[in-house]
């Protein structure tokens, strides 16, 4: 591809961009409906909450509608769909549309006063202002009034945008319906027992708790490496083949995994070593959901899916509490084999725009100098 070229579809690109931007910064298609009132930025709500401001400013929520995956994604749906991606995709990505930056912020959720699953276009009903509304049930403030809600203890919260039912009819991303047939479900655990537990920090600046339920949702290596773990229970040579069997047990999520895009995928890899530790062969069996488009072809970008999958083709996903067994086969130099090793990984391979250093050259001059 020559210089030019590259400029040209770096322009049309950022055109794209800035049209999506127009479009979000105007947009109404949010999926609640304000009824009074103004939303506030989160620097705003910094100047008391200075600890929990800081743990959610680096999470999915703060980054929902800046952080690269999206923007790709989303840049693409809007160029495919005329504009109309911006219906499905800002209602839950930028709910606070005046906001722009922001994603999902501290006044969108602490202004929910209802929400209706039934309700497509607007699940949540909102109330931005003074009141803010939240789990605790005696929490005061010297600058505004607070509200008790049951809701923000219960997964019905969550729901609003993470069992999404796109425009036909495919329940695209079901984390909710996942957690809803779960052990955790039938104990009464919610989303946020896991994803909001209590960590260290102070509740507000000047009189708060010394503990805050975690705003950053918790999706940290460290909540995820443990999720899933992965056992050799028996090997068996015979003749010219090995067995392995390998346990894979999804232990600690309530939720299948993965979960939420349908692209993301769980990998049980299984090897045959050498008395080197060498690897002598490879074996892999991949958990996920596969949606297809109307053609029943793969759809192989996150917009798409959500936008145009027609039908669930495979899920194979792990279950919560689910324990199975994957069976492998090796064949390869059985008699170097002298140990095997197990290991089952998340992978996720999303479509990033990237910044690239473009340089056209016009013209030129060259002199002799005596």
């Amino acid at each position: 591809m020559n210089a030019v070229t590259m400029f040209f579809r770096a322009t049309a690109a950022a055109a794209v961009l800035i049209l999506a931007a127009a479009d979000f910064a105007r947009a109404d298609h949010s999926p609640a409906t304000q009824t009074e009132g103004q939303f506030e930025s989160a620097l705003v709500c910094k100047e008391c909450h200075e600890d929990i401001y800081r743990n959610w400013r680096n999470s999915l929520h703060a980054l929902s509608v800046s952080n690269p995956i999206f923007k790709t994604a989303y840049q693409r749906a809007y160029t495919e769909t005329g504009g109309e991606a911006k219906k499905y995709c800002l209602r839950c990505h930028a709910p606070t549309v005046a906001l722009t930056g922001e994603g999902v912020t501290c006044d969108f959720c602490h202004a929910v006063t209802k929400i209706d699953l039934a309700a497509k276009d607007h699940v949540f009903t909102v109330a931005p202002g003074k009141v803010k509304r939240s789990g605790l049930k005696n929490a005061v403030s010297p600058h505004h009034e607070t509200r008790y809600s049951a809701d923000f203890a219960s997964s019905k919260l969550c729901a609003g945008c993470h069992a999404f039912v796109n425009r036909h009819g495919v329940q695209v991303g079901n984390t909710f319906a996942e957690w809803q047939k779960s052990p955790f479900a039938r104990e009464g655990r919610q989303c946020q027992s896991c994803h909001m537990a209590e960590v260290p920090g102070k509740t507000a600046n000047e009189g708060g708790r010394d503990t805050m339920h975690d705003h950053s949702l918790a999706h940290n290596l460290a909540l995820m490496s443990d999720a899933v773990t992965a056992q050799i229970k028996k090997t068996a040579k015979s003749g010219k083949i090995m067995g392995v069997d390998v346990e894979v047990a999804n232990i600690k999520a309530g939720h299948a995994i993965p979960t939420g895009t349908p692209r993301r995928k769980l990998v049980v890899e299984a090897r045959s070593l050498d008395a080197h530790g060498n690897v002598i062969e490879t074996k892999k069996a991949e958990y996920r959901k596969l949606i297809v488009n109307a053609e029943g072809e793969e759809i192989s970008s996150d917009g798409d899916v959500f936008l145009n999958g027609a039908r669930i083709m495979q899920d194979n996903r792990l279950a919560p509490g689910e324990r199975r067994i994957e069976k492998f086969t090796f064949a390869r130099r059985l008699d170097d084999v002298v140990s095997v090793a197990a290991d089952v990984y998340f992978l996720y391979e999303p479509e990033v725009i990237q910044q690239i250093e473009m340089r056209i050259p016009f013209s030129g001059a060259q002199v002799n100098v005596r």
